[in-house]
């Protein structure tokens, strides 16, 4: 559709006339008329007016296709820290509208779980800023100390709270629908070795195989039996399965995981330097990013900065992405860091 033809579904769903419309926007309705038949287009500076009047984004006057739309959603959703409300209700109202849609459904299902997800953190971090001040207000406050603690996704010993009983239902029917995709059997494991349930977990682990016989199996038979308290053996496993795969970087950088899950923090860092080295191109900045947490959690804030100035570069030269809420989250650890190592 032609913008002119825009122009007029618009205006007559809005049940205004030509003489209504140019009243409102200061011109004459002759020239609403060569609009709407294509005889001229509105002046660029008439753009933010004739949409706020319509009550539509600039875009929606024109006919952008489905996928421009998708793909600004998704750059958004990954760009911005906050959405303002303008954008945050034209991507849920698109996506939305276009569910109808066959060819883009998949797309649009998955991108309002990330745009909710989005705004989640977002409500996560407002949530964390009011309860640390309730706490300075009252630091006696159970209830404080309980809104902290949902807020930044913390520990807590109410089995109530922390099971994970709905998902372990969900990926046990998901893995019989989708028995060929290895994934749903690692996703079902987690949580089962997560809540205890280690013989469920073995039998799980041994239908995955049938599927993927690669490197996770060791990977998740070493998780049984550190859950079983078998420390030393499951790292017997995991280093074993490194020898056996030296080139592949996906087993240095579970175990630089597993090293800084349990204060290994020496061995974490010597990982994540391998798993980065044999990583192919473009690389992922999660190895700069553990390396930061570990430096930070031994107070030393330089190799701290150091790593997440690391992990900036490696955006820039791997992603070719420098601006966005990528590249101002590591600033702003940078920034913080440099305070600390001040006090």
């Amino acid at each position: 559709m032609n913008l002119g033809k825009k122009i007029k579904n618009l205006r007559l769903r809005k049940s205004v006339t030509q003489e209504a419309l140019a009243e409102h926007l200061h011109i004459s309705a002759q020239a609403i008329s060569k609009w709407e038949n294509d005889v001229t287009t509105p002046d660029i500076q008439i753009l933010p007016a004739l949409s706020a009047f319509f009550g539509v984004t600039i875009d929606e006057l024109f006919e952008v296709a489905a996928e421009t739309h998708l793909e600004r959603i998704e750059n958004m959703i990954i760009a911005e820290r906050i959405l303002t409300k303008v954008d945050y209700d034209y991507a849920e109202r698109y996506l939305k509208d276009t569910l109808e849609d066959n060819r883009h459904k998949a797309k649009c299902l998955q991108l309002l779980a990330e745009l909710y997800n989005h705004e989640a953190d977002v409500y996560r971090s407002q949530a964390e800023y009011y309860a640390k001040a309730a706490l300075e207000e009252n630091p006696d406050s159970k209830d404080n100390h309980v809104s902290l603690m949902k807020a930044q996704q913390g520990t807590a010993k109410d089995w109530n709270y922390v099971n994970h009983h709905n998902r372990i239902t969900y990926y046990q029917q998901f893995i019989k629908t989708n028995p060929g995709y290895p994934r749903g059997y690692m996703y079902l494991l987690d949580e089962l070795i997560a809540d205890g349930r280690l013989m469920e977990a073995k039998t799980v682990l041994k239908d995955m195989q049938k599927v993927r016989d690669d490197v996770r199996v060791p990977m998740y038979e070493g998780e049984l039996l550190w859950a079983e308290g078998k420390q030393e053996e499951a790292f017997i496993i995991w280093k074993d399965m490194a020898e056996k795969d030296a080139g592949n970087w996906l087993v240095y950088a579970y175990l630089a995981d597993r090293c800084a899950g349990t204060a290994r923090y020496e061995e974490a860092i010597a990982y994540n330097k391998k798993a980065f080295e044999l990583q192919p191109s473009p690389k992922y900045v999660d190895a700069a990013e553990c390396m930061a947490h570990i430096y930070e959690i031994l107070g030393n804030y330089p190799e701290a900065v150091r790593a997440w100035e690391e992990y900036i570069r490696v955006l820039d030269t791997e992603w070719n992405c420098v601006e966005g809420e990528s590249v101002d989250r590591p600033k702003r650890e940078i920034a913080r860091l440099k305070e600390l190592a001040e006090v």
